[in-house]
């Protein structure tokens, strides 16, 4: 049986930003090699982001050496397959 809800559009924005803020640590590394990697085959509008990603030298859990990165909320979005 389903259940249907009807909401507001206002009230579905307010769930989205919701959803969204609970989901994104804008202190969390990603790998910058993966982020821009995906952002150069991402939307036109999302490439500008690439320049904007700053470079912090990090280590794995086996100790080894590369480049790090955090993202903006948006970039985070597009990741997670919600953009």
């Amino acid at each position: 049986m389903k259940k249907i809800i009807k909401l507001t559009e206002s009230e579905m924005v307010t769930l989205i930003e919701k959803i969204i803020k609970e989901n994104h640590d804008s202190k969390k590394l990603y790998s910058r090699d993966y982020v821009v990697n995906r952002l150069k085959h991402g939307p036109r509008e999302l490439k500008v982001y690439i320049k904007e990603l700053p470079y912090i030298d990090c280590t794995d859990s086996q100790g080894n050496q590369h480049v790090c990165t955090t993202i903006p909320e948006v970039v985070h979005v597009f990741l997670s397959g919600k953009y």
